[in-house]
């Protein structure tokens, strides 16, 4: 029983983080991620990778190119692993909102995810229509300027 509770404290937290991210609360977003980090939920590096990147991601879609590379200055620091999953679970949420990615993206969110035995996102890849054309210029600029990755 006491194992259920945790689980669903970390499940709690990791929902408030999603939602703070989403909001875009930068400061409250990093202070829920160290906590996670601090309560054994995740890894530090992929919490603070993944947080940094998805309010990047926001600031760039709103336009806020101050914002984003502050947020992309705190990725630098990061190990570049976390910032590899980042990249990915952000091309999910993109394939997952649109309903599909171009067929390149979507080819190496599923070897990424195959390669690093994550069944969790090769269930979710699955469900995401592979196509063939050529990636967007919003998705193109976001991985140069914020990624560090070659692409």
């Amino acid at each position: 029983m006491y194992y259920l509770q945790e689980d669903d404290y970390l499940t709690r937290q990791q929902r408030a983080l999603a939602e703070t991210v989403r909001r875009g609360r930068s400061k409250r977003s990093f202070q829920l991620a160290e906590h996670l980090a601090a309560e054994g939920g995740v890894r530090r590096s992929d919490v603070l990778a993944v947080t940094a990147f998805f309010l990047a991601w926001r600031a760039i879609r709103r336009g806020d190119t101050v914002s984003a590379n502050r947020y992309a200055r705190q990725l630098r620091g990061l190990d570049r692993g976390s910032i590899d999953l980042a990249r990915q679970l952000v091309r999910l949420e993109a394939g997952r909102e649109l309903g599909w990615l171009p067929r390149e993206q979507h080819d190496e969110l599923f070897s990424y995810a195959w390669r690093e035995n994550r069944p969790d996102l090769l269930a979710k890849v699955s469900l995401i229509e592979r196509r063939d054309v050529p990636a967007e210029v919003c998705w193109e600029d976001l991985e140069r300027s914020l990624l560090l990755l070659p692409v």
